[in-house]
């Protein structure tokens, strides 16, 4: 029993350089388990055959990440802004000053179409006397606000209760005055007259703020707003 044990001792202590890689048989693949338990194995250099200098050493940059490309410069959008009123007298100054310190904003004139008016009225009557009865009447039923109208020949007389600039204005009145008893009104659209004229204005933000501060487009009875 004690000679088996000390062959098996003696086997194991002969078999110990083979196993632990100190000695090799051959290519056997023992070498780079022996170099990855090496400590900094990255600083070894490999000598070529024959004595020639060593391979150099490259070193690798570490890759840095780039930076976003910024973004490119974003033109203004252009605004339209429109300015209506203006008679000519006012008109001819405000586009001179316009196209003369602020060269970059379009500018485009037109004539302004006249605004619709919606008439309550009682209409014609064919003599003054009718007339005259017809507004005791409407006295009499509480209306207080009328004007007598004769037509061009002044042969027929119309009874004049208010000119209004939106159609549901005139409606409110004519539900007011059907409440107070008045049956014979009506509503007549008239065309408006022409005349005034509007200024078109298309550019930057900034050069529109600045322009409609100017004095020229702040005269009376000019309004500005949004281009529809």
């Amino acid at each position: 029993m004690r000679l088996a044990f000390l062959l098996l001792l003696l086997i194991n202590i002969a078999l110990w350089p083979f196993a632990s890689g100190m000695l090799t048989l051959g290519n056997d693949g023992a070498e780079p388990l022996r170099l990855t338990s090496q400590i900094d194995p990255e600083r070894i250099r490999i000598v070529p055959v024959g004595g020639g200098a060593a391979a150099p050493v490259v070193a690798i940059a570490p890759v840095v990440a780039s930076e976003p490309a910024s973004d490119a410069e974003v033109t203004p959008a252009a605004v339209c802004r429109v300015l209506t009123g203006f008679t000519r007298e006012q008109a001819d100054p405000f586009v001179a000053r316009a196209r003369e310190a602020y060269p970059a904003v379009q500018v485009t004139e037109s004539e302004q179409p006249g605004s619709p008016s919606w008439w309550v009225h009682i209409p014609d009557l064919a003599t003054r006397q009718l007339a005259d009865r017809k507004q005791a009447e409407l006295r009499a039923l509480g209306v207080r606000e009328m004007a007598l109208m004769p037509d061009a020949d002044g042969q027929k007389f119309a009874i004049s209760l208010g000119l209004f600039k939106t159609e549901t204005a005139a409606k409110e009145l004519m539900s007011s005055l059907n409440g107070q008893g008045v049956r014979s009104a009506r509503i007549a659209m008239r065309e408006g007259k022409a005349g005034r004229l509007r200024v078109e204005l298309r550019g930057s933000d900034t050069e529109l703020t600045a322009l409609l501060a100017e004095p020229q487009a702040t005269v009376e009875g000019v309004e500005a707003a949004d281009c529809p």
